[in-house]
């Protein structure tokens, strides 16, 4: 629980530049916009209103991005609001990465799922966490996903430098 009341905590945003904001009326929310788009936002209408939740924006501060959504519908629900939920994703469609790739000279095609048959495996939980490398490997676990770098990816980009650091993200 916070040690301090909200005449405190908005007191101490105040001080630190914060703003402070009033809100009249009653909650009418009609539906969740769960917004993935990353650096965009929804504005309030206060007459078709709706809850706002930029998920984006829970990684900019470290947080667990999934938790914090089901935080923010635990309290809409306690709101009573709807359990009614439209995700807003980016709308980068393959032609769009087809044409990046091709603007940089790759000769780049779309394929559908269909057309991979028999090629397109589930990834399983036991399977390793690989390079995008496509060279054979001693190691028989390949039905893990697959991010450019591999768990030395996620180290570099997460700042890690030391083996016990690595061995954490292992786990």
């Amino acid at each position: 629980r916070p040690q301090f009341d909200a005449d405190q905590g908005a007191k101490a945003v105040e001080n630190a530049g914060g703003v402070i904001e009033m809100h009249h009326g009653s909650h009418a929310e009609k539906v969740v916009y769960i917004n993935l788009v990353e650096n965009k936002t929804l504005e309030p209408d206060e007459d078709d209103q709706r809850f706002i939740v930029d998920g984006w924006a829970a990684g900019k501060f470290g947080l667990d991005v999934p938790k914090f959504l089901i935080a923010a519908a635990a309290t809409v629900e306690m709101l009573g609001g709807p359990k009614k939920a439209k995700i807003v994703i980016p709308s980068i469609s393959p032609a769009q990465i087809a044409e990046a790739l091709q603007g940089r000279g790759w000769d780049a095609e779309i394929v559908t799922d269909a057309s991979m048959a028999g090629q397109l495996v589930d990834v399983r939980p036991e399977g390793i966490l690989k390079c995008v490398d496509g060279r054979g490997s001693d190691n028989t676990r390949m039905g893990g996903p697959k991010m450019p770098g591999g768990i030395y990816a996620i180290a570099h980009n997460r700042g890690v430098t030391s083996i016990e650091g690595l061995k954490q993200i292992t786990k």
